[in-house]
């Protein structure tokens, strides 16, 4: 019997409506946890490339500050050489040679000085040392330029005896008009005395302003554009000739065609920003804080960091990609996760409509629908971030574990409340839940990034976390947003230490032996140059361990720090004084007249630590063994260290507060 057409179609209706339902389901809960892995695993990878950009521009700022700081502090010690100080007291012919050899001695040892010059006070130049390509020479005295035009008295008067300026980014000019190719410079300036400390002229070096932007260009990967900007956002260093150097020739910078980017930028010393245009990491360079980190290094503190008052002054290394060259999230782009994908979706349907095939009818499909979504609580629950889901009011709907982990409040706790009065943290200003842009997605629609947000746990402790915020889409609208985070706290922990411990020494905030190393071979290469003597005093503490036995490592530590520190004091601001492990200290003296003038100084040292030191109630007292080494004949450096460590041992056979020069007898001191 054939059974009416309307009731064939009835029954195949009765199937086919359940297996188009259960496939619709199964792929799009099958298609919502590829993606928001795929989307998951782009996030990281650009906050990993993020951190990089910002991690290579804080480095080379870090080189650039310390070849400025280097560079003033070579001015400062050129101004006050005694060479100097003659030319400004006799302006003779001879003390002109004098001060011409000396500063020919600078601009041979510093490859980014292009001239040397002292300006007397009339505006016109006295010696003018140049380095053309690593040939110094002097140029005569009837070639000298007239530079009354430019008021140089009259700006070198508003420098402070001691200190220095550093002017902004200029470019090299001919008779007025600016020399092409481009060649950019940074001038440093401070006044010249007489013997009677009367104010005679001014030193003024030119420093290659290509040599720093080269250095900077270092630090990043091939592929990653690297710019450089001054405060008000213009270019010094854009993507080409034609883009860089709007900052004196005029035209649109960052802060022209990129607005908000540089808005962001210029808010902080340094992060990392994603705009529309592409992914930024930055860090600013303050040229004008250079005697400020000089002074922190003398006193031996961790350096200053720029004010955001000062940024007009200060200039911007960025390093950028470009939103085309970014990690992307599109499946189309990993021809390997697409076929993965289409496979698995294929398998997925075909499984799908055979069991719902078999159980035809609401049980079956209600069932079906169960496990698809057991598994995708089971993806939830296991997934390695913490997620919340919140509606249009930002009330929290969902939770996994690890937010609950992250955020120390359980589950049913979170649910039903406001996610931002209850975690969602914006210290630098008050914002009003309806302000916030991480909320603003579950109405707007648009999706939210940031790789530093704060977010405050339960017991009140700061959390710092990545964020991605996606809307939530039930018919075509916006019903909610899905936010993902993840704890970024040891990535920051990770890049400060890295940064800390590259050049000081963990305890007492010295340099560390790297550090030393360099500059006793900068001192060495300076002596030879100038027929200079140096001295390296190798220091040990007499029954420093008897201190860690009695009274422990905590009260131990403070002492040696408070030790250094003393040690500090007794030495001038032009030595190095460094930690050369446990209880032991090495001295760079430099530029010394001789032997006399290194033992003053062990003496100092000595009497320095003869006062008690009171650590939390304990009244202490420091005694030390100093040996000294000359270098008389040409010595190299480890020769150096070798004898004053020879003569250190030399000195503590004889008992506590001795010295001893290598190859004389230990002195001691009481």
């Amino acid at each position: 019997m054939t059974l009416p057409l309307r009731t064939r179609m009835a029954r195949v209706l009765r199937v086919v409506g359940p297996v188009a339902i259960a496939c619709l389901v199964v792929a799009s809960v099958f298609s919502a946890v590829v993606f928001a892995a795929l989307a998951v695993a782009t996030e990281r990878e650009t906050a990993a490339l993020a951190l990089e950009l910002e991690t290579s521009a804080q480095s080379a700022v870090e080189v650039m500050e310390g070849r400025l700081d280097g560079a003033v502090s070579d001015v400062l010690f050129i101004a006050q050489a005694p060479a100097t100080v003659s030319l400004g007291t006799e302006m003779t012919a001879e003390a002109k040679s004098s001060a011409a050899e000396t500063f020919a001695a600078l601009a041979a040892n510093e490859s980014v000085f292009e001239d040397v010059r002292y300006i007397g006070l009339d505006d016109r130049e006295i010696v003018r040392v140049v380095s053309d390509d690593g040939q110094i020479r002097r140029i005569p005295e009837h070639a000298l330029d007239d530079l009354s035009a430019y008021d140089v008295s009259g700006f070198a008067a508003e420098i402070e005896p001691g200190e220095v300026f550093v002017s902004p980014f200029e470019l090299t000019k001919d008779d007025g008009a600016i020399v092409r190719p481009l060649h950019p410079i940074v001038r440093i300036a401070t006044p010249a005395f007489d013997a009677h400390g009367d104010r005679a002229g001014t030193v003024i070096v030119t420093v290659d302003g290509a040599m720093l932007i080269d250095r900077l260009r270092r630090y990043f990967d091939h592929g990653q554009h690297v710019y450089l900007v001054d405060g008000a956002g213009q270019w010094l260093v854009g993507e080409g000739p034609d883009t860089s150097w709007t900052a004196i020739l005029g035209g649109d910078g960052l802060a022209d065609q990129h607005p908000r980017s540089w808005q962001e930028i210029s808010a902080t010393s340094s992060g990392r920003h994603r705009g529309d245009e592409g992914l930024y990491g930055f860090a600013a360079v303050h040229p004008g804080l250079a005697m400020e980190r000089l002074e922190a290094e003398r006193r031996g503190v961790k350096e200053p960091l720029g004010a955001e008052s000062d940024r007009v002054e200060a200039w911007t290394a960025i390093g950028f990609v470009p939103q085309s060259a970014l990690p992307s999230a599109s499946i189309t782009r990993h021809p390997e996760l697409l076929a993965a994908y289409l496979a698995g979706l294929v398998i997925l349907l075909g499984v799908t409509a055979l069991i719902t095939q078999l159980l035809v009818g609401r049980r079956g499909l209600r069932r079906s629908v169960r496990q698809a979504a057991t598994r995708l609580a089971a993806i939830r629950d296991t997934l390695g971030d913490g997620l919340i889901v919140v509606d249009r009011q930002g009330r929290i709907t969902d939770a996994n574990p690890e937010s609950e982990r992250l955020l120390g409040w359980g589950r049913d706790e979170m649910l039903g409340r406001g996610s931002h009065e209850l975690f969602h943290s914006h210290p630098e200003h008050a914002l009003a839940a309806e302000d916030c842009p991480m909320l603003a997605v579950a109405t707007a629609g648009a999706t939210f990034r940031s790789d530093d947000e704060i977010f405050e746990r339960r017991d009140g402790s700061a959390l710092h976390v990545g964020v991605s915020a996606a809307p939530l889409i039930v018919d075509g609208q916006a019903e909610g947003a899905v936010i993902v985070f993840r704890d970024i706290t040891e990535i920051r922990e990770y890049q400060e230490e890295i940064r800390r411990l590259a050049y000081r020494d963990e305890l007492t905030g010295l340099p560390n032996r790297r550090v030393f190393a360099d500059r006793l071979d900068l001192a060495i290469g300076s002596a030879d140059r100038r027929s200079a003597a140096i001295a390296v005093m190798f220091l040990d503490l007499d029954g420093f361990k008897g201190v860690n036995d009695d009274y422990g490592h905590v009260v131990g530590d403070e002492f040696l720090k408070q030790i250094a520190r003393r040690i500090r004091e007794s030495l001038r601001a032009s030595d190095t004084l460094a930690r050369h492990g446990g209880d032991e200290f090495v001295v760079l003296l430099s530029e010394i007249e001789g032997r006399d003038e290194a033992e003053a100084v062990a003496r100092r040292i000595i009497d320095g630590l003869q006062d008690p030191f009171v650590i939390d109630g304990f009244t202490l007292r420091a005694a030390t063994s100093i040996g000294v080494a000359m270098r008389l004949d040409g010595e190299c450096a480890d020769t150096l260290v070798a004898n004053a460590d020879a003569a250190m041992y030399e000195a503590k056979e004889m008992g506590p507060n001795h010295y001893c020069v290598s190859g004389r007898a230990p002195v001691g001191m009481g």
